[in-house]
C-alpha cells in the first residue's frame, strides 16, 4: 500500500513538471514587445558644395548605426540634423569628418549646412528618411521637414501688411519688425527738402514688434505691438497647403487688437487667406476680412471724422514676384467693400531681399497702418510714406 502511494506521488510530480516545461516558455516569452532587428552599420558619404548636398536624400532603417562622412569641396560646409543632435564641419583643405549616430526613431529629418557659405546658404538642405523596422516610410505632404524648407515663392509670413499662407514649423519662432516713417514723401514746404530729410528716414517712426510661434503643425499664433501701445493677438490655421500639386493655399485667420496694452477698444477680425502659386516665380493672394470696431481713434487720415458704421468688410489683394533668385517685388491693395470707409483705400509696394533666415523689405505706402484695423481705417488721400520690414526665422 505504501509503495502504491509513493508511486502515485512520483507520477503527479512528473506530470506537474511536464506541464511547467510546456507552460513556462510560452508565458515567459515577451511576444508583445517589439524586438529590435540586428543592428547594422551604414557608411554614407555626403559631398557638400555651394549650394547643395550630394546626395540630398538619404534613407536608412530604424536602429541602423549611421556612419556619416562629410567632405567639403569649395568652402567650409557643415551638416546639422537638429533632432538627432548631429553637427559637424568640414573644410576643403582638410580631411573629411565623420560622425556616428543611431537612427532609433522612424521619420523624416531635415539636414542643413551648419556654416554660412554664401547667398544660397538658406537653400542648402536635404532629408534623411528613417524607415521603420517593417519597411514603412514616413508619409509625404506638409510635414515638419517640408515646413522647415525654404519656399522660394512664399518666403515670408506677410506681404507688406497682409498675411500669406506660409506655414510656421511646429515649436518654432519667427520675429518681425515693422517701421513706418511719419514724414510724408510729398509733404510740401512745411516739411522742408525731402533729400535733406533723407527721404524721411530722419523723421519719427511708427514701430511695431511681432513674435509668432508654431503651436501645432499648420497652426501658428502671435502677438504684435505698436509703439503707441496698440496690441494685436492673432492666429492662423492652414487648411490647404500651397506647396501641393494644385498650388492653392488656404488659411483661416482670426485676430483681436486693443488700445493701452490690450485694455480697451477691442477690435476683432476674422477671415480667410487664399493663395495661388504661379510656377516658381510668383504667388497671388485674395483675402476677405471682416473687421469689427473699426470706427475708433487711431490713424484716421482726417482730423475730424464721423461715421455711423462701426465695422468694415475688406478684400485684400496682393502679389509677390521673384525677379531674381533672392530678390522680390510685392504689392497689395485693400479696398473696403462695405462698412466704415473713411480716407483712401490702402495701397503699398515693396522690394525685398532674402538672406538665409532673414527677409529685408523697403516699402512705400499711403498709410502708416500695419494691422487689419489700422488698414481698414483708411489711408492718406495725398501722401505716401516710406518704411521697412525685417523678418527673422528662428529655425
Amino acid at each position: 500500500m505504501t509503495a502504491q502511494i509513493r508511486l502515485r506521488r512520483e507520477w503527479w510530480r512528473g506530470a506537474v513538471a511536464l506541464m511547467a516545461l510546456w507552460v513556462l516558455p510560452a508565458t515567459a516569452s515577451p511576444s508583445d514587445d517589439p524586438v529590435a532587428p540586428e543592428p547594422r552599420i551604414r557608411d554614407i558619404t555626403v559631398i557638400a558644395e555651394r549650394f547643395h548636398f550630394t546626395p540630398a536624400e538619404i534613407e536608412v532603417t530604424q536602429w541602423d548605426t549611421v556612419r556619416l562622412t562629410l567632405r567639403a569641396v569649395d568652402v567650409p560646409h557643415g551638416i546639422a540634423i537638429a533632432e538627432l543632435g548631429v553637427r559637424v564641419v568640414a573644410r576643403p583643405d582638410q580631411d573629411p569628418v565623420t560622425v556616428e549616430f543611431v537612427a532609433d526613431a522612424p521619420g523624416r529629418y531635415r539636414f542643413t549646412c551648419a556654416v554660412f557659405c554664401g547667398s544660397g546658404h538658406g537653400n542648402m538642405s536635404g532629408v534623411l528618411t528613417v524607415t521603420s523596422a517593417d519597411g514603412e516610410v514616413a508619409a509625404g505632404g506638409p510635414d515638419s521637414v517640408s515646413d522647415l524648407e525654404v519656399d522660394i515663392v512664399e518666403p515670408d509670413f506677410n506681404l507688406i501688411t497682409l498675411p500669406t499662407t506660409l506655414r510656421l514649423p511646429h515649436n518654432s519662432f519667427a520675429f518681425r519688425l515693422t517701421h513706418r516713417f511719419s514724414r510724408p514723401l510729398a509733404g510740401g514746404p512745411g516739411y522742408g527738402n525731402l533729400l535733406e530729410d533723407f527721404l524721411g528716414f530722419d523723421s519719427p517712426a511708427f514701430i511695431g514688434l511681432e513674435l509668432r510661434y508654431g503651436l501645432a503643425p499648420g497652426v501658428q499664433v502671435g502677438v504684435y505691438r505698436n509703439n503707441d501701445r496698440n496690441v494685436q493677438i492673432f492666429g492662423r490655421y492652414n487648411v490647404l497647403w500651397q506647396r501641393d500639386g494644385q498650388g492653392i493655399g488656404l488659411d483661416a485667420y482670426v485676430s483681436v487688437e486693443a488700445f493701452d496694452n490690450f485694455r480697451e477698444a477691442y477690435s476683432p477680425a476674422v477671415g480667410a487667406v487664399v493663395s495661388k502659386r504661379l510656377g516658381d516665380r510668383a504667388a497671388v493672394y485674395l483675402e476677405p476680412l471682416w473687421i469689427g470696431n473699426t470706427n475708433k481713434a487711431l490713424f484716421h487720415p482726417e482730423p475730424v471724422f464721423s461715421s455711423d458704421r462701426e465695422h468694415s468688410f475688406v478684400l485684400g489683394l496682393g502679389s509677390r514676384v521673384r525677379v531674381l533668385d533672392t530678390v522680390y517685388v510685392s504689392g497689395e491693395y485693400v479696398p473696403r467693400l462695405s462698412g466704415f470707409d473713411n480716407g483712401d483705400h490702402h495701397v503699398s509696394v515693396a522690394v525685398e531681399k532674402r538672406a538665409g533666415g532673414h527677409l529685408f523689405q523697403v516699402n512705400i505706402s499711403n498709410g502708416l497702418g500695419a494691422t487689419p484695423v489700422q488698414v481698414a481705417q483708411g489711408a492718406d488721400n495725398d501722401d505716401w510714406f516710406i518704411g521697412f520690414n525685417i523678418t527673422r526665422k528662428f529655425y
